[in-house]
């Protein structure tokens, strides 16, 4: 992925599901790629939520959103966590 045009959406537990997903459908449609990063149960619930939504409302305009995952290692608080990424896709494969 080309980092000059990723979107990095920072998802929480009290994140809002579809607000997350109505942001990363803009960031698709206006050419960026999209990825959900999110550390924690809750957040996790909240990200795949979000990319559930997110690919509703790119079918309801007749598109397909696709979406793989992975895990990375994040620094907060001067800590190392493992936080589990989403990175979403439009089109066709």
């Amino acid at each position: 992925m080309d980092n000059d045009n990723l979107i990095n959406l920072r998802i929480a537990g009290s994140s809002n599901p579809a607000s997350v997903a109505g942001s990363a459908v803009k960031n698709i449609t206006e050419g960026r790629e999209v990825s959900l990063t999110a550390i924690g149960a809750g957040a996790v619930n909240q990200m795949l939520k979000a990319a559930t939504i997110a690919r509703s409302m790119v079918a309801s305009n007749g598109g397909n959103l696709y979406f793989t995952s992975g895990f990375s290692n994040e620094v907060v608080n001067g800590e190392s966590k493992t936080a589990m990424k989403i990175f979403l896709f439009s089109g066709k494969f």
